[in-house]
């Protein structure tokens, strides 16, 4: 049976009670030894546990290693546990158990269309979805923290992965706004950054899953390892109605069956009052080295040196024919500013003469 099966049926399986507790969906819950498969170590381990407190062979969290953990392990004997995740697409997914990490590859592409961003349906982006080459490492067992080292809602760039390989990022667009709120997405809610990476800023369509007892599917992971699921907490229920386990500060919550995770909110067409959308902030440690790659935002150099606004800034470099004025804002970019863009002029600059 399939892991993710398993915990709907078997609710008392709590997660964090495993060594190298894998994030939910990911790997096989008997593989105690942390080898890939499910096998004979795993027995002698469990054996040599029994009747203990033992929280490395107390499979089902009940306190007590037992018949109950055994029939589990006997459920998933001789299984290949690599080969239990929820990513498709142009994704490759190894596992490092020396390093505690799951290594996600991928290109950034996903299966379903993207764009067109050149205007005939309303929206003009003028970037184009190009292959990345990226690598993300997911920690096996999450760490909760208060104060993690990357602030999530200041880092540009991905923040997370989702199941199809292609990145979250956090609420804000390249030029500071609330990209749901005001900036144009594909039929997928997602849209490429001036480096050519297709990203999601809110939940897509194309990630939309439902386990079997009402609860949104796996949609993503945090760099910080938990796992990140769509907005329903049970059938018919959002999550985000705080009517069953309320959501903190970074959208998320602690249930029996998933241990913590995320929720992300409806998308702003649906329900314009979700943001942050995916998450608030890192509850646990975020892994560093996803953050190597620059923050990937393509943020807009000569609006930052001229103290352009970020609306102002997008509102001008979003418009065909005006995508340079990021690099290089000269008198035509602040003429179609001063024009369409609420009137803005740079400090010290003089009114245009009417």
């Amino acid at each position: 049976m399939h892991f993710m099966s398993k915990i709907g049926v078997c609710a008392s399986v709590v997660l964090s009670s495993i060594a190298f507790s894998m994030p939910y969906g990911i790997g096989c819950v008997t593989d105690i030894d942390t080898d890939g498969n499910v096998g004979v170590g795993d027995v002698l381990t469990l054996i040599d546990a029994w009747g203990t407190s033992n929280e490395d062979a107390d499979i089902n969290g009940d306190g007590t290693v037992s018949i109950g953990d055994l029939l589990m392990l006997i459920d998933e004997w001789g299984t290949d546990c690599e080969t239990i995740h929820p990513f498709v697409d142009n994704t490759v997914v190894t596992f490092d158990y020396v390093n505690e990490f799951i290594i996600i590859e991928t290109n950034g592409i996903p299966s379903h269309p993207t764009g067109p961003f050149d205007g005939s349906t309303g929206c003009y982006n003028p970037n184009t979805a190009m292959p990345q080459d990226r690598t993300y490492r997911i920690p096996m067992a999450a760490v909760p923290t208060n104060n993690p080292a990357i602030e999530y809602l200041d880092q540009m760039g991905p923040v997370s992965v989702a199941v199809n390989g292609v990145p979250l990022y956090n609420p804000y667009d390249a030029g500071g706004v609330d990209a749901p709120a005001t900036i144009c997405f594909d039929d997928y809610n997602g849209h490429p950054q001036m480096q050519g990476e297709y990203h999601y800023h809110q939940w897509s369509p194309a990630l939309d899953a439902m386990e079997t007892d009402g609860h949104s599917g796996v949609l993503g992971y945090a760099f910080d390892g938990y796992a990140i699921f769509g907005p329903w907490e049970t059938e018919g229920v959002d999550a985000h109605s705080d009517l069953l386990h309320p959501l903190d500060d970074c959208h998320g919550h602690t249930d029996a069956i998933r241990g913590y995770h995320y929720h992300t909110s409806l998308p702003y067409s649906e329900d314009p009052n979700g943001f942050p959308w995916i998450m608030g902030c890192y509850h646990g440690e975020p892994e560093m080295s996803n953050f190597d790659t620059g923050g990937g935002g393509g943020g807009c150099d000569a609006c930052a040196q001229l103290m352009i606004p970020p609306p102002i800034c997008n509102c001008v470099h979003t418009a065909q024919g005006y995508e340079y004025c990021c690099a290089n804002w000269d008198a035509a970019c602040q003429a179609y500013a001063e024009q369409f863009c609420n009137g803005f002029a740079p400090p010290n600059t003089p009114a245009p003469k009417k």
